[in-house]
């Protein structure tokens, strides 16, 4: 069992760790108001330049199905020029034999 000391020395050590607690989460909430407050200080884009924002992500979005697109057609075209080299060799070994 503890003493009286022991007591004493418990209770300095559990407010120690309150006290730790405590200031630690003070630190976290004035850093989390502090970025609220810095965020808020920030100027906010315009509606013109939203729009412009999503007008230029159309653009790329459009850019980038065209160029889908065209990958599929040389896709197509190197798949049809693979199936007429590969029948040509065919033929040719069929003529060796």
């Amino acid at each position: 069992m503890l003493g009286t000391s022991g007591l004493v020395l418990f209770a300095a050590g559990v407010a120690a760790i309150l006290i730790l607690v405590v200031l630690a989460l003070r630190l976290l909430v004035v850093g989390a108001l502090r970025a609220v407050i810095m965020r808020a200080g920030r100027p906010q884009a315009s509606a013109a330049q939203f729009d412009a924002l999503i007008e230029e992500h159309r653009r790329m979005s459009d850019l980038a199905v065209t160029a889908s697109e065209r990958v599929d057609l040389r896709l197509a075209d190197l798949s049809a020029r693979v199936d007429e080299l590969r029948s040509q060799v065919q033929r040719i070994l069929t003529d060796v034999e």
